[in-house]
């Protein structure tokens, strides 16, 4: 049995609070469980600076797929529309943590 959108009056204000923001985030689309790097990347021309320097800089998303470790290139364009998915996800998966110890907290009184 779940948590009706409608009535969440007899929470307790920090679980409330905490349930309504998982609610606001997840009506946001994107939601991204991975994380992002800036890598330096060669391009392979002769005379290019990144031949014997840093490299030309880009995104790499490395996200978990069938249990198995990918990477995607991110063009600049999308780096703050990914950021704020991944942001998101971390956020509601913290208070996913948050609401799961109020209902460990009721099964130990056995109360619902």
């Amino acid at each position: 049995m779940g948590i009706p959108l409608s009535n969440r009056s007899h929470l307790p204000a920090t679980e409330r609070g905490a349930v309504s923001r998982v609610h606001f985030l997840l009506a946001k689309p994107g939601l991204l469980h991975g994380s992002l790097q800036v890598i330096a990347s060669r391009c392979g021309k002769k005379g290019c600076h990144c031949a014997d320097g840093k490299g030309h800089p880009s995104l790499r998303l490395y996200v978990m797929h069938k249990d198995r470790q990918i990477s995607l290139h991110v063009p600049a364009s999308w780096g703050g529309r990914v950021r704020e998915w991944i942001k998101r996800d971390r956020e509601v998966r913290e208070l996913l943590v948050d609401i799961s110890t109020h209902y460990v907290a009721r099964l130990r009184k056995r109360k619902e």
